[in-house]
């Protein structure tokens, strides 16, 4: 049987395994042993283009309270899209400034500032847009059309492979032996959109890209990798009066692509648990196509049982969800967290110069008291912190 690599479920897998042994060893019984728990989340917000005024936004599990970090003008640079979080350090990618900060959330500082054109050149380097890891190797995406491996101990970039137009999210697919990189080429929705595949070799070099299209690979966003089966995001395309049509969670899987959730706009990514094991993936999806005029829709893919069904959010009455912009599930408890636009006093549309608010529900949709929390300007993308807790084994 080949082990397929579940990105970064690896972990989450291992807490399973270690939760479901913990009685099962005698051996251990009355003995303290260390268990992984979700201390927190972050939330990186936009900010307004070409403003300078980006910020990270950090929940604090035990005390159901929000830090804003970096909120200052200038201080963590202009439009930071996307982060991934390695240990103490979170690597945070900084678009327009053409930049990935390393910061210490342990010691609450910046470890360095990146420039991803000093990296890799001017055109090569230009927006950083999406990140991911696996071991010691960072992956980002470059609106210059490539795909680059940082280290994450010398923090420099030490190799590159050039993709299709406006790459945007990647992910690790393939086997423990054979891992493959695959990353989203948007081309900005003009129409010439693909995704690549890239093997990678046992030190983490990139290999030569191949190139997957589908007319229904329009301006793929996210994408996951299970199995052979690539589900992804799209965003579609939009019509001359700025509506957007065809957006959805769609998957490609033995060169055929079929649609799983119309509409879809965003999602977030959990696990599906089975006796104890990970055994696929959760997506929880809003469905808030720009120009619509419909109220957002949330659903959630089960990959493990095929099945699709409704979420109505409920409970949060007071702050409810406005204009849907970011989506999360924590990795251990499979609570979801939105974040959401505020509503502008004064168009009665969603505000993109306003700070923005965050809610954590369950999975059935109900909102968990205590956690509604306010956010930068334009939340963009949420991750979670994963810490240790020690515990008798009883």
């Amino acid at each position: 049987m080949k082990k397929y690599i579940l990105s970064f479920a690896m972990m989450v897998m291992g807490a399973s395994l270690l939760t479901s042994c913990l009685n099962d060893n005698d051996n251990n019984n009355n003995q303290p042993v260390k268990i992984p728990i979700t201390t927190g989340l972050y939330v990186v917000n936009n900010g307004q283009w070409n403003k300078n005024n980006g910020s990270l936004t950090y929940f604090d599990y035990t005390t159901l309270k929000a830090q804003q970090l970096f909120s200052g003008v200038g201080e963590l640079g202009d439009t930071p899209n996307d982060a991934y979080t390695k240990g103490d350090t979170i690597f945070i990618v900084v678009s327009t400034d053409n930049m990935i900060v390393a910061y210490n959330k342990k010691t609450n500082s910046v470890i360095d500032r990146i420039s991803t054109t000093d990296e890799m050149g001017a055109t090569e380097g230009y927006a950083p847009r999406h990140i991911i890891g696996y071991g010691d190797n960072i992956f980002f995406t470059t609106y210059g059309g490539y795909v680059a491996r940082l280290d994450a101990k010398t923090l420099t970039v030490t190799d590159k492979a050039q993709v299709g137009s406006a790459p945007e999210g990647l992910t690790l697919g393939g086997t423990q032996a054979a891992p493959v990189l695959y990353v989203c080429n948007s081309d900005y929705g003009y129409g010439n959109a693909s995704i690549s595949k890239i093997p990678l070799a046992s030190n983490g070099n990139l290999g030569k890209a191949e190139t997957i299209t589908d007319e229904k690979i329009m301006n793929p966003q996210d994408i996951v990798a299970i199995g052979d089966a690539l589900y992804y995001i799209d965003y579609g395309h939009f019509t001359e009066d700025f509506k957007q049509l065809d957006a959805g969670l769609y998957c490609y899987q033995n060169g055929t692509v079929t649609t799983i959730v119309e509409n879809a706009t965003g999602w977030g990514v959990g696990m599906v648990y089975q006796g104890g094991y990970a055994v696929g993936y959760n997506f929880v999806t809003f469905s808030d196509p720009y120009g619509s005029e419909g109220e957002p829709t949330y659903n959630m893919y089960d990959t493990y049982y095929r099945s699709k069904r409704s979420i109505t959010l409920k409970g949060d009455s007071g702050h409810e969800i406005f204009s849907p912009a970011a989506i999360g599930i924590d990795p251990l408890s499979g609570n979801i967290v939105i974040a959401s636009r505020a509503k502008d006093p004064d168009t009665g549309s969603a505000s993109f110069a306003l700070p923005g608010y965050a809610n954590m529900y369950t999975i059935e949709g109900q909102y968990i008291e205590g956690t509604n929390f306010q956010t930068g300007i334009e939340p963009h993308a949420v991750g979670f912190i994963i810490g240790k807790q020690t515990i008798l084994n009883k």
